[in-house]
């Protein structure tokens, strides 16, 4: 059976705290191995990467799988208390684990009168107990920069750290806009703080989706997304047209649910387009990546004529010209439009995809 992209997300999620404890466990073991005269390293390595594998699973799936990696919206006290005290039980307990698994090597059963004498007398030890603080810390910080992660994405996120676009640099990349119908109406319907959780749960779907077709939140204003590819990653299956699919797709079974909680289920339509953009690091304090180009403008002009022709999505002949498979889904020419600030026409596009098939 397939792996779904949802499974797939969580499991690449789960393989980050993985691999940030194992590497922030190896960093405090060569800096043991580096000032310890001792000659038993190869207890304290064995020891150290069990516990990496047993507190980064147990991070992980407390953080993915417990908490569903985005719904965790308990006051702040209250989730760093929880927090604290997830972090101390699973340390003492893995740590525990750790011990009772060597000692069936050393003892020949795993719990018993010795491995507890060895447990004690690992926890009165001075190293063990600042590695036990260490990894106590370690944790909050895994725990803050997979949440600067999930806000500013992978690319984005590497890019930053090592500064590529302090300099502007001009890529091809596709843009997508994805509007809310009705937003007005809704708002007006369910008021501010109810339409603002409305809003909360619509773009939940939005960013889920667009992480598992390996795309990145540009902007979110309002009630409308730009969701944007870096063109040659699209070269072999048409991630955004698989992107606004899901979304519907996703949308489509959670109707009743939001109907249950709002009474109102969201809609949507897009727009797509591809072309050249600049991209730089704008602003000093509070600085963002910004794209500078004339595909975005296109892109919200070609968005605005979704309603004027019918059309829940439509792309430019552009777009079509770069996309595989695009034939699969039955693109049908709508005409040239001239656009609002645009001096030459635009051949468009309509895009059709049954909820009862899906491009893998």
């Amino acid at each position: 059976m397939m792996m779904t992209r949802l499974n797939a997300r969580k499991f690449k999620a789960i393989g980050f705290y993985l691999l940030s404890w194992i590497l922030s466990c190896l960093l405090f073991a060569s800096f043991d191995f580096y000032n310890s005269s001792e000659e038993n390293y190869v207890f304290s390595f064995i020891f150290i990467f069990q516990f990496a594998l047993l507190i980064g699973l147990s991070h992980g799936i407390y953080d993915v799988v417990v908490l569903e990696d985005d719904r965790d919206h308990r006051p702040i006290w209250v989730a760093v208390l929880i927090r604290t005290s997830y972090f101390i039980v699973a340390i003492f307990s893995n740590i525990a684990i750790c011990v009772f698994i060597w000692s069936i090597y050393s003892t020949g059963e795993m719990i018993g009168e010795e491995s507890f004498k060895l447990l004690w007398l690992l926890l009165k030890t001075p190293l063990v107990q600042l590695f036990m603080l260490y990894s106590f810390l370690m944790g909050y910080l895994i725990t803050f920069v997979r949440s600067v992660h999930k806000k500013f994405g992978t690319r984005v996120f590497i890019n930053t750290i090592l500064g590529k676009y302090q300099e502007p640099s001009e890529e091809d990349r596709i843009f997508m806009l994805i509007d809310l119908r009705n937003s007005t109406t809704i708002a007006e319907e369910l008021g501010h703080f109810k339409y603002s959780n409305f809003l909360r749960d619509y773009y939940r779907f939005v960013s889920n989706c667009c992480e598992e077709n390996r795309g990145e939140i540009y902007q979110i204003a309002g009630d409308g997304a730009y969701l944007t590819w870096p063109l040659k990653s699209c070269l072999k299956k048409p991630r955004p047209v698989t992107c606004f699919y899901d979304l519907q797709i996703c949308l489509d079974r959670t109707k009743k649910t939001f109907l249950k909680n709002y009474g109102v289920a969201p809609t949507f339509k897009g727009a797509a387009h591809c072309g050249k953009v600049i991209v730089s690091e704008v602003g000093n304090f509070g600085s963002e990546i910004a794209y500078h180009g004339d595909v975005l403008n296109t892109t919200a002009r070609l968005e605005t004529l979704c309603a004027k022709i019918g059309q829940e999505f439509i792309v430019s002949e552009e777009f079509v010209s770069k996309m595989p498979e695009i034939k699969k889904l039955y693109p049908q020419k709508q005409g040239f439009f001239e656009l609002k600030g645009k001096k030459k026409t635009i051949s468009v596009y309509s895009l059709h995809f049954p909820l009862t098939e899906k491009t893998e």
